[in-house]
């Protein structure tokens, strides 16, 4: 297990993008499922902090739906977090949403809804990020995909300076062949790559 205070960010892990059935199914995510059950359930054993990103796009959301289709549109069932990743009673903060960064204790799972692939297109995205950094705790990332949300996730995170950990086996891009190419652009902008067996040893 990696040492000090931890945040786990879960990117994006909703059925649209992780069951075959999906709408934008990113090509081999059913492989890394096993190990996003395990990171999650490692979580909840020992207290850490989940952070989760999740698309909630509109009709009217045109530049997202030109781009990559219609997808996780709110309130539809492949919107939702696979049962891997699920976490009932976890606090919604919705695209309108104020988060509330004076709160004394971080929730145990908050999901981070938004209408672009970019979570940082959120206003509060930094204030978000400010909360969870007042403890100085290592990022450790994973979901999909890796060359569109996690990409923005990680390198937004180091523009703030946080500490980043990416689990390599649990994330999965588009474009396959691209994948480590990307993954090079997170330890080139300070990011560390591990795998779920290493965050989750001993448990």
């Amino acid at each position: 297990m990696l040492e000090g205070p931890l945040v786990f960010v879960d990117v994006d892990t909703q059925r649209d993008f992780l069951e075959p059935t999906g709408a934008l199914f990113v090509p081999g995510a059913e492989a890394i499922v096993a190990n996003l059950a395990r990171l999650t359930g490692f979580a909840r054993r020992h207290g850490i902090p989940v952070l989760a990103t999740a698309d909630a796009h509109r009709d009217d959301d045109t530049e997202e739906i030109a781009r990559f289709g219609r997808h996780c549109m709110a309130g539809t069932r492949g919107q939702t977090r696979i049962d891997a990743t699920a976490w009932p009673g976890g606090i919604v903060l919705g695209v309108g949403d104020r988060f509330a960064d004076d709160a004394p204790s971080l929730p145990a799972h908050l999901t981070v809804e938004k209408r672009a692939f970019n979570v940082f297109t959120r206003p509060d995205a930094d204030r978000i990020v400010a909360r969870y950094n007042r403890d100085r705790p290592t990022f450790v990332v994973y979901g999909v995909a890796t060359d569109y949300c996690v990409s923005a996730v990680v390198l937004g995170l180091r523009r703030l300076d946080s500490k980043v950990v990416v689990v390599a086996d649990a994330v999965r891009a588009i474009d396959v062949e691209h994948e480590p190419e990307v993954l090079k652009t997170f330890t080139d902008a300070g990011a560390v790559l591990t795998v779920t067996e290493a965050v989750c040893r001993g448990d």
